[in-house]
């Protein structure tokens, strides 16, 4: 038997109820509470844009397990929460909403714990309950504790604590553990808000795009094109999203953003082709000069840099603008097909050189020959620089 569940066992009210997403970490966790011999009821939340995988994948999984299950359907809190909402994925706000739900039905209930799937993964998390822990004096266990959304102004009924029985396990020792009970959670096939950083999947309406007021035009919309887009993901085996209303794509791994606007287009849904147009043709340089010479300022020999690289680089130069202001300078020179910008920062004696070019660009291209600019013109070894 698990230490925790000993904890939970002699705790003075062992009854848990488990927030089971449908997701594999969740049901991991509800799979750990059966194995321990832990009294255990679980709760499901949806609303009207949700995918209806999880939901079934949760009943599905409580039926093999004789776990009692609650499913919460909160679509009016969730609207009246983040509709007009111009800050891209809600989900912080989306959260907040289903907690103040559950804990409404947690105070019409006896339960003495609540348990969680957070995972090893979960960095932010298990910085805020080390934070807690440290702050409150409590026991040393990531596992149980009393620390549950109080950044959101949430607060558990005294007495009752958090259980994550998975805290200590990354993603894909979760993957492991199912996979020995042979228990395969079928997925959404989204990428997640962490994209190429760790999957961990939700409603599509964290896809929305940055600036644009979510409506309920919008998170239809998401639903339709993201449903679309997952089921050929999941037909091929990689993850997908579509974002709204820009219908930008992305797919984990890359390269199959084509292959998805395609069949988006077969099945009849219109995409933006040229926000998704692959744009990786350019190539750029950059340079990053630390403690660049006052005397560059007063002398105004920052004029000099500009003109001398873009003349060492043989751009013929279209367009050159210079912005001042006080200590803070940026100037920008424009040939065909090449864009050359720099910024002198002489209040924390720095300086930033990016270079955007083509194959068929006119202009001395040479990596070398960028590099060796930089020493030539600043008269430093104290830089960096770099390319695509």
């Amino acid at each position: 038997m698990k230490e925790w569940a000993k904890i939970v066992l002699e705790s003075k009210n062992p009854k848990v109820l488990l927030m089971l997403s449908g997701g594999k970490d969740s049901i991991a966790t509800a799979i750990l509470l059966k194995e321990n011999s832990i009294n255990v009821e679980a709760i499901h939340f949806i609303h009207a844009w949700g995918s209806s995988i999880p939901t079934n994948e949760a009943k599905r999984i409580c039926s093999e397990y004789s776990i009692p299950l609650k499913i919460v359907d909160f679509t009016a809190e969730f609207c009246s929460s983040i509709l007009g909402y111009t800050g891209g994925r809600p989900c912080l706000l989306c959260k907040k909403e289903m907690y103040k739900k559950l804990l409404s039905i947690i105070c019409e209930n006896d339960y003495g714990w609540l348990a969680i799937g957070d995972n090893a993964d979960d960095r932010t998390t298990i910085a805020r309950i080390k934070n807690y822990i440290l702050d409150s004096s409590a026991n040393k266990s990531l596992e149980c504790t009393s620390y549950f959304g109080s950044e959101m102004g949430i607060k558990l009924p005294d007495g009752m604590r958090v259980l994550r029985p998975i805290i200590h396990m990354k993603a894909i020792e979760v993957e492991s553990f199912l996979a020995r009970k042979h228990v395969k959670v079928r997925r959404i096939n989204s990428t997640g808000d962490k994209y190429f950083e760790y999957h961990r999947e939700g409603c599509p309406i964290q896809f929305a795009d940055l600036g644009v007021p979510l409506t309920t035009s919008i998170f239809d919309k998401l639903k339709v094109y993201n449903e679309a887009v997952t089921e050929y993901a999941r037909e091929n085996h990689f993850l997908a999203s579509v974002h709204i209303p820009s219908t930008f794509v992305v797919t984990v791994p890359k390269g199959y953003e084509e292959k998805s606007l395609q069949y988006l287009i077969s099945r009849g849904l219109g995409v933006n082709l040229e926000i998704n147009r692959q744009k990786n043709e350019g190539k750029m340089y950059f340079a990053y000069i630390k403690n660049i010479s006052a005397e560059l300022l007063k002398s105004r020999m920052y004029k000099k840099i500009v003109l001398r690289m873009s003349e060492r680089l043989e751009i013929k130069c279209i367009k050159n603008e210079c912005i001042i202001a006080d200590k803070l300078i940026s100037a920008d020179v424009t040939g065909l097909g090449v864009h050359l910008s720099f910024f002198f920062d002489f209040i924390n004696m720095r300086a930033m050189i990016h270079l955007e070019f083509y194959d068929d660009s006119s202009l001395r291209m040479e990596f070398g020959i960028f590099d060796n600019l930089i020493v030539e013109l600043f008269h430093t070894r104290d830089y960096i620089v770099a390319h695509n």
